[in-house]
């Protein structure tokens, strides 16, 4: 299904896939990145009927400082 211009608008973006899945990893519920076709950056959804399940998972770690980090595992 294609984003459509209002929903892309209303929609937080991210620059990279990357800052995308730390986002999703914060958040309560259950959220994957994609690449939008229209602004060519990455939104969030909750959706995840027929769509394939990505081949890593990010593993939280926290540095010597305390602060979380997200490796890909």
């Amino acid at each position: 299904m294609r984003t459509r211009f209002g929903i892309c608008q209303r929609k937080r973006r991210y620059a990279a896939e990357a800052e995308a899945l730390q986002a999703a990893a914060k958040a309560a519920v259950t959220l994957r990145p994609y690449r939008c076709a229209l602004c060519r950056q990455y939104h969030l959804t909750g959706r995840t009927k027929g769509l394939r399940v990505p081949r890593f998972v990010l593993e939280r770690k926290k540095d010597e400082d305390g602060r979380e980090d997200f490796t890909a595992s």
